[in-house]
């Protein structure tokens, strides 16, 4: 499979690169490594993200090339390129039918819950990110145009998705590839230290005040955390500002299933699961049409807070009953 997709972007003069709807580490990681390298091979590539106002998180501005996002477009290309999309709807209705123009469509991702929507599909479940996934299809290309920017990239995908490696999809070949991209001369602690820990004052305003409200359930074993309107008013903050602090209410020694839900419009709401070992995260989102990995995962759900707080609350007490 690999060396199929090599062959296309070889002969691929144009190439669209797509990631998903609020945009993580993995998804920006993949795709400007991806993006840099075959522009060192003279190809014409465009980045493509779904999130028109705000297509690139502050914390991940520091990588280069990560100003090209949604910078330039074409009506066609060779070659349109999915990464770390669990299904078609991840991409956004307009870049979607760009996608589906193209002559060859690939998808590379690692979700338990993969839909298959291109032609080509490379799905490695078990891999800890896609970025580490993209590492060896980029490295059997041609290992010598890897270079410290790619590297960073590479890197930077792999600490977010591994959970700086403390997540049970960090594996011996995570560890070694993680090695491989120290032999370039990144700076390992500065990248996870500007993408995993540094916020600004507004969001550490909005966790205090998320966490100060948060709600265990079950003997301390069910945490819910909530982001409402007046939470994201209050401290000048928005939707792509609720990522990662669930993990925080997954630290406590109790907790098997957390749950973070962030109200983004009128009774829609961005919902994300995280577990330990008893309970499956991609089981919890599957019904409410969602997906992921076995120990994180997400969906969207519409309807009135109240309504949709107490079906998850029974939903994760049922699996964890089962569990």
């Amino acid at each position: 499979m690999y060396q199929k997709i090599i062959d296309i972007l070889k002969e691929s003069k144009t190439i669209a690169i797509f990631v998903h709807v609020n945009l993580d580490g993995d998804a920006v990681g993949s795709s400007l490594a991806v993006y840099t390298f075959l522009k060192k091979l003279g190809k014409e590539v465009h980045l493509f993200s779904p999130d028109k106002e705000n297509p690139l998180p502050q914390k991940f501005q520091f990588l280069k090339n990560s100003e090209w996002y949604n910078a330039q477009k074409l009506d066609n290309y060779d070659c349109a390129l999915a990464l770390d999309c669990g299904d078609s709807s991840r991409l956004g209705d307009e870049y979607l039918k760009i996608f589906k123009k193209a002559k060859y469509r690939i998808s590379i991702d690692h979700h338990e819950s993969h839909e298959e929507f291109a032609q080509i599909t490379l799905l490695e479940d078990k891999a800890s990110s896609t970025a580490q996934i993209v590492y060896k299809v980029l490295k059997e290309f041609d290992s010598s145009l890897i270079d410290k920017d790619i590297a960073a990239h590479i890197y930077t995908g792999i600490i977010t998705d591994s959970g700086s490696f403390s997540f049970p999809s960090t594996t011996k070949e995570t560890h070694l590839i993680a090695s491989e991209l120290l032999s370039y001369g990144i700076d390992a602690g500065d990248i996870s230290r500007k993408v995993m820990k540094d916020i600004s004052i507004n969001l550490f305003e909005l966790r205090a005040r998320v966490l100060s409200q948060a709600r265990f359930y079950q003997d301390h074993k069910i945490a819910i955390i909530s982001f409402r309107p007046e939470d994201f008013a209050a401290t000048d903050t928005g939707e792509a500002d609720t990522e990662g602090l669930i993990n925080n209410i997954l630290d406590v020694d109790t907790v098997e299933i957390a749950i973070s839900i962030a109200q983004i419009k009128v009774k829609c709401f961005k919902v994300s699961f995280r577990t330990k070992q008893k309970v499956n995260a991609a089981m919890l989102a599957s019904k409410f049409g969602g997906g992921g990995h076995a120990n994180a995962a997400g969906c969207r759900i519409y309807g009135y807070y109240e309504d949709i707080y107490n079906k998850l609350l029974d939903c994760a007490t049922e699996a964890l009953k089962n569990a």
